[in-house]
């Protein structure tokens, strides 16, 4: 009875560590097939709680750079827009001037002058409308206010500091001087000339400001290109699956599973023949 105690003893023992090996095994060969089907490595914290935690940090950065990017773009959109807007009040600005230079010739008479100044206050009324009625998204980018108001700011990176200030733009006809002027008169077109030439000078440099913002926004979005392109790399190191490195995996695994069955299959069998021999 000692005997048949201690064999009994032996063949239980045996049986449960093969069966924990064998669980074992199953645990790691489940957790492999998930591995390739998702092609992540990570797919819960308890796979990599630290490289999860890096993971998802990348994750939150990537996002970020995406939606900077398209905020970047949208900036400069109403950038291009107060741009054509210049370009336009530009090329009035220049007609008004030579309007202005033909009234201050003493061979042209004052009902002259007043039929030159009719469409010289026209073109005043005009510059006024587009810089007042130039907009993006409702937000006017050219007389001073809202998105031209010198204060908005757009996201342009994935942490909450970094911010780019669009430049203050203001086109309208008293922010450049010609608001009031007529050239009726030699005395009036000689003054609306000085105030013309005024208006120029501040259309080139706000002009000049919204072309270097135009060009930071490009190298901003090539630089969150880059970083994003280097922030998803580093994320896939992290967190996603080598294939060769699994199939490799999911092939010893497999190789194990069977080794042990096969082992618990021949262990139970010789237990089986080894009490029967004692029992006999």
């Amino acid at each position: 009875m000692q005997i048949g105690g201690t064999g009994n003893l032996h063949y239980a023992s045996g049986v449960q560590k093969t069966s924990n090996a064998l669980k074992k095994t199953n645990r790691a060969l489940q957790k492999i097939l998930e591995r390739l089907s998702t092609a992540q490595r990570i797919n819960r914290a308890s796979d990599d709680a630290a490289g999860l935690g890096v993971s998802e940090q990348l994750r939150s950065n990537i996002r970020g750079f995406k939606m900077a990017s398209q905020n970047v773009q949208d900036a400069t959109a109403a950038l291009n827009i107060a741009e054509g807007s210049a370009n336009e009040i530009g090329d009035m600005l220049q007609r008004q001037r030579e309007l202005a230079m033909a009234s201050r010739n003493d061979t042209l008479t004052d009902a002259d002058r007043r039929s030159l100044d009719t469409e010289y206050q026209a073109l005043t009324q005009e510059i006024e409308r587009l810089a007042q009625g130039t907009d993006y998204n409702r937000q006017n980018t050219s007389n001073g206010t809202d998105l031209a108001s010198g204060t908005a700011s757009v996201q342009a990176g994935a942490e909450a500091g970094d911010q780019i200030t669009l430049p203050r733009i203001d086109f309208t006809t008293t922010a450049s001087g010609i608001a009031g002027t007529s050239i009726a008169t030699a005395a009036e077109a000689q003054a609306a000339l000085n105030n013309i030439d005024g208006a120029l000078q501040s259309l080139g440099e706000q002009r000049a400001a919204v072309g270097a913002t135009i060009n930071r926004f490009a190298s901003t979005v090539n630089n969150l290109s880059v970083a994003m392109i280097n922030t998803q790399a580093a994320e896939s190191v992290l967190r996603d699956q080598e294939l060769a490195e699994g199939i490799a995996e999911l092939t010893r695994q497999q190789l194990l599973r069977e080794g042990g069955l096969t082992a618990f299959q021949r262990f139970n069998e010789f237990s089986r023949n080894h009490i029967m021999g004692i029992l006999r």
